[in-house]
This record gives structure tokens, C-alpha cells and sequence, in this order.
């Protein structure tokens, strides 16, 4: 959340109440940028690095509870520079900060120390925040020997954990960090400079085993994709997995992720290509232990409302309503079929390169009802800050050569609850909008949710 933006009434007034609890004016001058760069500046010490510019990259704010934020800190020292990445995390509970202090604690093996060593992390209990640096992540212990040259090239080489690389073999390592959201996941580039030429492949770290489920799932999708015509789905291969850090090697994928330019042929184009890897997941057959239900989902969003009478009164009503009006939809509407789906279908999971569109991101496979995917692609296809109006035609456009190119590969698919689907997508936009906190949040979450009343109740056949 933006310092500078206003905190609604009723928020300041729950706060007040809850004299043992920290406020969240309390929590974001404790993490705003001077504190961060004093803070950062103390860590550097006398060691020749200084701070040049820190700003801050994201934030989430988890009413009443919870709050990060993350900021990118360039430092440098003669003419060497660096960039880092600090996290400011976090409670306002006191009983949810003493076991994030705990598990901080537990995990906390040396100092903070983000040029030489690990950027451990530091807690402030008074103020119940801690800072850290990239790569510690409480969720994921394994992510500093990810990131760490000696041990990727041990790891690339088939080398024992802790095995001295061979005098004759010098491998030159270049690790990039793609993306790194706190406690969610970590992408990594490795470029290995060869006689042959460079090699490059991504790492994901992620808590857990969830690397492991998303290999075994990519591998039997691999599998389904051979007796489908060619192209419909392409997919990254998996390279292996390394348990002792949560580590997920996969090849290269060509290309770059799909913008959000509603007018470029990319995202126009990326649609059909949705389209077509749905329907090859939805019929896959690739089995797997989680399903995302609808009452769950109403569940969530319902929790969201109350977030909002927090920072958005407003917001909330809206969302209520909408809560109500999507429970007594799910009540008429018919059961749709089961099927395996890919859990986070939207334009940004997919790579192009030369017209060809490759799917990635299978942490959140999952079996689900057929609308699922189906609405939340749709509902991601609605611009937040359209250019003009020709954005709004283009989206509604690609929103319905999407579902036409679908119902063509799958004609008699069961999508009865697909306007619940994308009103529910719609809303739990205006939940991220939210939690982000950027200027202008209230505005794009009230139009979502607008939006989200008027998918609910049109007619799907008026569209495609």
C-alpha cells in the first residue's frame, strides 16, 4: 500500500480498537523507504558499498492481519554495482507475528549479510516486521543454493552435493533471477557457457514438493499432447528435480511471455492457442489430488468482501451483492463435468516466438468443473486501464473467438456455469487490485465488479 493513500474510516477505527495489535500506519513507516534505506545502509556498514536508489517494486496488504513489500536496492562500491532485493514482512496480529517471528528465528543461521553471504532476517518486534534479502525465503530454504553458482554447476555436472569441481572443468555460470515472489515461488535463468555454445535453462523454486507435482503433471500432459494433432499444445520439458532444494529444472522455452497490448496479434492470437491447449488438457486424462470447487471459491471471494469493508466500503457492498447473486446462480445452474485443468489459464502463461504459442506454469493443475478455466481466461481478457475504446472492442473480440475455437475443438462440453466462472474471475480481480494497492485501485476494482454483475447475467450465445 502507497503511504500517501488515504486509509478509510472504518479501517483507522478497527485499528484503534485493537490497542495490542500493530497499526497499520505503524507498519508502514516502519517499512517505508527511508526506514528501508537506514536499515540497508546499516547492513553495508563500513564494507565500501552505499546505497544509490531503492524503490519499491510491490506490496500486498492482507487485512487485518498480514503485509509485505518488496524493493529493489541498487548499491555500489567503486564500479562494481549490485542490485538486491529486500523484503519487508509484516503482522498486525501479535499472535500472527509471534509465528512469523518464530519461524524466521528457526531459520536465521548466520548475519545479514547480502553482499557476502545470505541476507538473513532481521526482526523488529516492537514495530513486528522483519527485513531480508533475496534469496532467504522462509518458505523456500532451498532458494539460496539455487542461486548459488558452485552448486548449480555441481548440480548441472551430476555431482554429489558438497563434491569439488574436477581441475580440468571450469563451467562459467550466469544466474538471473526471472522472477521472485516472497514465499510464492522463485524463476531462475542458468546460462552455462560451453565450447558449443551457451546453454540455457530455468530453475523454479518453490516450496514444498510442488516442483515435483508439476514435473510429474507436465510429463503425462507430454504424453496426452502425442495423440492430439500437432501444435494444439506445446509445452516446456522438464529436466529433473532437485529435492534437497525444491528446485525444478526445464528446458528453454523460445520467445517471451504473451503482453497485454489487447491490440496486438500476439494476445489476439495467444486466445486461439488457449483454446486449444484447454481442450487438450480437459480431455488428458493426467490425474491429479486437487480440486478447485465453486463453493470454495464463493467461500474465498466471500472472505475477500470482508477485507474490503476494511480500505473499500463501497467495494464491499458490491462484492456482497455479487457473493449472493453468484451463490444463487450456482444453485440453479447445472453440474458441469470434471476434468483436469490447468488452474491459472490467462494470456501472460503463455511463451511466443514465430507464431507459435507454448503453455507454462502448471502449479496449479487441478481438477475442476469445465468453466473454470474456461471463465478465467475470459475473464483476464478485460483490460484494467484501456487505452480507448479500441482496446474494449478488441477484448470483447478475442474473448469470443477464444470460446468459439474451443466449442469447435469440444462441441458438446458441459458450460452451463461458465457466466459464474467469469463473474467470479471478475471479482477476484478486484480483490488483487486491492491487496496491490496501486493508485486508482478503487476505481479499476468497482468497474470489475461491475462488470462482473453484467457477465453474470448475459446470455453466453449473444457473445460468441
Amino acid at each position: 500500500m502507497s503511504q500517501n493513500a488515504p486509509l478509510s474510516v472504518p479501517y483507522l477505527a478497527m485499528l484503534s480498537t485493537e490497542t495490542p495489535n500493530v497499526s497499520l500506519v505503524t507498519m508502514l513507516e516502519a517499512t517505508d523507504e527511508p526506514s528501508v534505506g537506514s536499515f540497508v545502509a546499516e547492513v553495508l556498514g563500513d564494507s565500501g558499498w552505499e546505497v544509490e536508489s531503492l524503490r519499491k517494486r510491490s506490496s500486498r496488504l492482507f487485512p487485518p492481519d498480514g503485509y509485505w513489500a518488496m524493493y529493489e536496492v541498487a548499491v555500489r562500491k567503486d564500479a562494481d554495482e549490485r542490485s538486491l532485493r529486500l523484503v519487508a514482512r509484516g503482522a498486525f496480529d501479535r499472535r500472527a507475528w509471534g509465528e512469523l517471528a518464530a519461524n524466521l528465528e528457526r531459520q536465521t543461521a548466520g548475519r545479514c549479510d547480502p553482499i557476502n553471504g545470505v541476507g538473513y532476517p532481521r526482526l523488529f518486534h516492537e514495530s513486528q516486521h522483519a527485513f531480508w534479502f533475496y534469496p532467504f525465503d522462509p518458505s523456500m530454504p532451498g532458494l539460496p543454493s539455487a542461486a548459488d553458482p558452485p552448486t548449480v554447476n555441481r548440480i548441472l555436472l551430476g555431482l554429489e552435493d558438497g563434491a569439488a569441481l574436477p581441475m580440468d572443468v571450469d563451467p562459467q555460470l550466469e544466474i538471473e533471477r526471472v522472477r521472485y515472489t516472497p514465499e510464492v515461488g522463485a524463476i531462475l535463468r542458468y546460462t552455462l557457457s560451453t565450447s558449443a555454445g551457451p546453454i540455457t535453462i530455468y530453475g523454479k523454486v518453490q516450496p514444498g514438493h510442488r516442483g515435483l507435482r508439476a514435473q510429474r503433471i507436465v510429463e503425462g500432459l507430454w504424453r496426452a499432447s502425442e495423440n492430439r494433432p500437432e501444435g494444439l499444445l506445446r509445452l516446456p520439458r522438464p529436466l529433473g528435480w532437485v529435492e534437497r532444494y525444491g528446485l525444478l529444472l526445464e528446458e528453454a522455452i523460445p520467445g517471451e511471455p504473451v503482453g497485454s497490448d489487447r491490440l496486438s496479434p500476439e494476445f489476439q492470437n495467444a486466445a486461439v492457442a488457449a483454446a486449444e491447449a484447454l481442450a487438450v488438457v480437459h480431455e488428458s486424462a493426467v490425474e491429479t489430488d486437487v480440486e478447485i470447487s465453486l463453493e470454495r471459491e464463493l467461500d474465498r471471494l466471500e472472505r475477500v468482501s470482508e477485507q474490503f469493508a476494511y480500505v473499500h466500503p463501497e467495494g464491499h457492498f458490491l462484492l456482497s451483492d455479487l457473493t449472493t447473486h453468484l451463490r444463487n446462480r450456482s444453485r440453479i445452474a447445472m453440474n458441469e463435468e470434471w476434468l483436469p485443468t490447468h488452474g491459472d489459464l490467462k494470456y501472460d502463461q503463455f511463451m511466443h516466438h514465430e507464431g507459435n504459442f507454448t503453455l507454462i506454469d502448471f502449479d496449479y493443475y487441478a481438477v475442476a468443473e469445465t468453466s473454470y478455466d474456461l471463465g478465467k481466461y475470459c475473464g483476464y481478457i478485460v483490460p484494467s486501464a484501456p487505452g480507448g475504446w479500441e482496446d474494449t472492442v478488441a477484448a470483447e473480440e478475442t474473448r469470443a473467438r477464444f470460446l468459439r475455437r474451443y466449442l469447435e475443438l469440444r462441441p458438446h462440453a458441459t458450460i452451463d456455469r461458465f457466466p459464474i466462472y467469469e463473474a467470479l474471475t471478475l471479482g477476484l480481480r478486484a480483490m488483487t487490485f486491492m491487496w496491490g494497492n496501486r493508485s486508482g485501485w478503487r476505481r479499476t476494482a468497482e468497474t470489475f465488479l461491475v462488470m462482473a454483475h453484467e457477465r453474470l447475467y448475459s446470455r453466453l450465445i449473444d457473445t460468441i
